[in-house]
């Protein structure tokens, strides 16, 4: 910005120094311009192809009067550096002198048009939604090599799998943004919706701003494990899992309730639910009533849902050829204890959160 700053100045004086000047300085102008073109090591040569290089990377609507300012620019160098040595300016230092100003490219990016990829009105922006995007990469990375290791079907090439996962994902993610805030820097995409932003709609942040920021992640981390279960749940991502297994004491096979699949559609509106409401908190934070009204609907849901599996248990059927009859009966028998409590937990949690949603859609904080 100083640099932008002091060539702006300079260009005034230089408009300055075009107007109408005395017969003197006139002449001690033109003599100097003599000693730039017709000198013994031919200045001309150089500033014409330092010139030339620069007009070569401007728009042509400007290119006539920016050259015509940079060239006055040169003159005025040269004749302060000739009046102070007292001599004209050999060939050596005409080319520290161009160098000074600066390399053609640099110039032109200074003097020209000045677009930018991403703005620096747009920046904050971009930078915020590249770091959730690379939050959102590492997640769908880890939870599949998660899965992998409690199932059992992990090994040693697991944590490369994991890492060439997540470096395409991400810079595919960061490109897409990137693209995204080009077309929005351009104007090809309609933003208006987004400036008519509401001071009403900003959250009451605390004094701490690790809850606010615990909250965002929070949402983020939500939407985005639950749009990896939706995934999973509709069978569009492939989780390296199946219904068998591998203990010391051999394979277990697992057999799901036909309930889950009587289910499909509520845990999937519910799933969906969820995500809207995780997106909601690290979008527009301040929308409580929003938030709370989809985490309402998304408890009344749950409610249901547990309301139909608990008549439904065992939920899970544990099938071990190589485990004994009693065995077998007993790590059932904890399966399906676990199983309970698990629900009663969820149904409990889900309560309270009913409470507490329903008395922030009233009060809207």
């Amino acid at each position: 910005m100083d640099i932008r700053r002091d060539e702006q100045a300079r260009f005034q004086t230089l408009r300055a120094w075009r107007t109408p000047k005395p017969l003197t300085l006139l002449a001690a102008t033109l003599m100097t311009a003599a000693t730039l073109t017709k000198g013994p090591h031919d200045m001309s040569d150089l500033v014409d192809r330092y010139l030339g290089a620069v007009a070569a990377l401007l728009p042509k609507a400007q290119r006539e009067d920016i050259v015509a300012e940079l060239r006055d620019l040169i003159v005025n160098r040269v004749e302060d550096l000739e009046a102070q040595r007292g001599r004209p300016l050999d060939k050596r230092e005409i080319e520290e002198l161009l160098r000074e100003i600066g390399h053609p490219i640099a110039v032109a990016g200074r003097y020209g048009p000045h677009t930018a990829l991403i703005g620096p009105e747009l920046y904050p922006f971009w930078l915020f939604s590249v770091k959730v995007l690379v939050v959102v990469a590492a997640i769908a990375a880890a939870i599949p090599a998660g899965v992998a290791l409690l199932t059992a079907h992990g090994d040693a090439r697991l944590v490369m799998r994991t890492v060439t996962d997540f470096i395409p994902t991400a810079l595919s993610l960061i490109g897409a943004a990137t693209l995204i805030g080009a077309a929005i820097e351009r104007g090809w995409i309609n933003t208006d919706g987004f400036r008519n932003w509401k001071v009403n709609d900003l959250p009451r942040v605390p004094k701490t701003k690790k809850w606010f920021f615990e909250s965002r992640f929070e949402g983020l981390f939500e939407a985005a494990v639950t749009l990896l279960f939706i995934g999973w749940w509709t069978k569009l991502v492939d989780f390296p899992t199946n219904n068998v297994i591998t203990t010391r004491g051999g394979e277990v096979a697992l057999t799901f309730s036909p309930i889950f699949q009587t289910l499909y559609w509520p845990i999937l509106i519910m799933a969906v639910v969820q995500v809207m409401s995780g997106l909601i908190l690290v979008v527009k934070p301040g929308w409580v009533r929003a938030r709370a009204g989809f985490e309402f609907v998304g408890g009344l849901i749950g409610l249901a849902i547990a309301a139909a599996v608990w008549p439904a248990m065992p939920l899970v059927t544990l099938v071990a050829p190589e485990a004994t009859v009693a065995g077998l009966a007993n790590l059932q028998k904890t399966v399906d204890l676990s199983l309970q409590v698990t629900l009663w937990v969820a149904v409990a949690i889900m309560l309270l959160k009913l409470v507490i949603d329903g008395w922030r859609l009233i009060r809207g904080r």
